[in-house]
């Protein structure tokens, strides 16, 4: 009698290399740790894996919305309409991309995907190629042997790559048919002709077969850009949708109950909760400052203004609140050391926060220390906040800015496109200047609405007596209207360029 073979399950004949990365098991959560580890250094705002249906099965940090459930969405549907794609990416209109790497198992089927979101200040141009490197190729093929079993599969594909063919027994007392599974040949099941039993020693798969079977190599497809836009010029994107406690909210919205257990979600926004404590004897100098200068539009005043944008290759800065906190660090231990560059001219530098600092409690007492050591006055460093997240994050966001304002550093809202939610964040002392969004200012020109709106914030931050600055100024048309219409200040590559911080030095001597 011709024996009958089981078909391998994927789980238990996969590779042992392929399990332990270290000694962590494969599972999700640990191959999504992986999978952040192996990303370039980055601001990154989350990195999020999902099965083929949509669902969320881990998520790294904060919360996600119904936007970014919606970009996931669009990317399956292209993802797997194109079976040749590896990844693909969105732009959002909030400062953010979205990369989208595919997960395939070996017959090329989708069983899902990763989402990376970072900010595009800190990716720039070529995200998605530095986001494929080998490292992140390694752990996509992991993830395709952990979640075959749960993806949805073709219906001309096998996920075996095994047929079942019926064969007659050798045995000339039998006229009975037997099924016999063998290796998958290029035409349909239905067309494999009948063939004698094979022996035992035949049938088996050998232990390079069952390699082949599970292991395979992401084709380096050009990369594929969705379509999809944000549903609203004043920046519906956001870039969290919920606080950390209303994760279990989050995970019902994306369709996930069933996928995801909801205290874990609590955990997963809360880093803290999962023992995953942030390094707290970092060095500083692991961080580059560089700064783009505010040009002045208007005569008067003397004080000049500087964004500073922190950089580093380091794997810990991975992580974007230990990037916020070495990076004022720093900056305010190089002011400490070069007094004299900054006080001639009364100066101000800001950075850039993420959400996760928002939510640490302890970051401005430690800018408070630094501070206070170094000697500095605390109006001389402020705090970028994107519009986006003062809708989303509107608690913590609060609670920021009057910490701020008790301290006595200021506050910029960054993106600010006249949101009816954010105008009574106004208020607060601490806010000294707002950065109009991009797309108001750069359509400003063409669009009689946008024309409306820039001209409505320039005047209601003047009653207010805060400042306004425009961003990304790429024309001298675009310039002379900003200037005529009364903007205090303006940022662009063609006023100036992004530099080193230690330019300051030359510039003041």
């Amino acid at each position: 009698m011709g024996k009958v073979l089981q078909p391998h399950n994927a789980l238990s004949a996969r590779p042992a290399a392929a399990v332990a990365a270290g000694a962590e098991p494969a599972t999700t959560e640990a191959l999504g740790w992986q999978l952040r580890a192996a990303l370039p250094p980055m601001r990154l705002h989350s990195v999020s894996i999902y099965d083929s249906q949509g669902n969320v099965l881990w998520l790294s940090e904060g919360a996600l919305g119904p936007d970014e459930h919606g970009l996931v969405v669009d990317a399956l549907e292209i993802l797997a309409a194109a079976g040749n794609r590896s990844c693909c990416e969105n732009r959002l209109e909030d400062g953010r991309a979205a990369v989208f790497l595919a997960v395939r198992a070996p017959q090329g089927h989708l069983v899902g995907l990763a989402m990376v979101l970072a900010d595009l200040k800190s990716g720039g141009d070529g995200l998605t190629e530095r986001l494929m490197t080998a490292g992140t190729r390694t752990v996509i093929q992991r993830l395709a042997v952990l979640m075959r079993p749960a993806g949805t599969r073709r219906p001309d594909a096998d996920p075996t790559a095994l047929v079942l063919s019926l064969a007659e027994d050798a045995s000339p007392t039998s006229a009975q048919r037997q099924a016999t599974i063998t290796p998958a040949s290029p035409p349909p099941a239905a067309q494999v002709p009948k063939r004698a039993p094979a022996r035992a020693a035949d049938s088996e798969l050998s232990a390079r077969a069952v390699d082949d079977i599970l292991e395979f190599e992401p084709t380096n497809a050009p990369v594929l850009t969705l379509a999809r836009q944000s549903t609203a010029a004043t920046g519906s994107s956001r870039a969290l949708a919920q606080p950390p406690a209303a994760t279990t909210g989050s995970s019902r919205a994306l369709g996930s109950s069933s996928a995801v257990d909801t205290g874990s979600s609590r955990n997963l926004a809360n880093p803290a909760a999962t023992g995953a404590s942030r390094p707290v004897s970092l060095d500083p100098a692991l961080v580059t400052l560089d700064m783009l200068p505010f040009v002045k539009l208007r005569s008067g005043g003397r004080l000049r203004r500087f964004e500073v944008l922190p950089t580093g290759s380091a794997r810990e800065l991975r992580d974007p609140a230990v990037l916020d906190l070495l990076a004022v660090q720093r900056l305010l231990a190089w002011l400490g050391s070069h007094r004299a560059t900054w006080t001639v001219e009364p100066s101000s530098f800001t950075l850039n926060v993420s959400v996760a600092t928002l939510e640490d409690d302890r970051f401005l007492k430690q800018v408070a220390a630094g501070l206070q050591s170094n000697g500095i006055a605390p109006e001389t460093v402020g705090f970028e906040i994107a519009e986006p997240l003062c809708t989303q994050q509107r608690a913590q966001v609060e609670r920021f800015m009057t910490a701020c304002e008790q301290l006595g550093c200021l506050v910029v809202i960054d993106d600010f496109s006249f949101d009816s939610a954010v105008l009574p964040l106004l208020r607060s002392k601490a806010v000294r200047l707002v950065k109009i969004d991009a797309r108001m200012t750069g359509g400003a020109l063409r669009d009689k609405l946008s024309q409306a709106v820039v001209v409505a914030i320039v005047q209601a931050v003047k009653v207010l007596g805060i400042h306004c600055a425009a961003q990304q100024v790429d024309s001298q048309a675009a310039l002379q209207w900003l200037t005529a219409v009364g903007c205090d200040f303006a940022q662009g590559p063609m006023l100036a360029r992004q530099q080193p911080l230690e330019k300051l030095l030359g510039a003041g001597s």
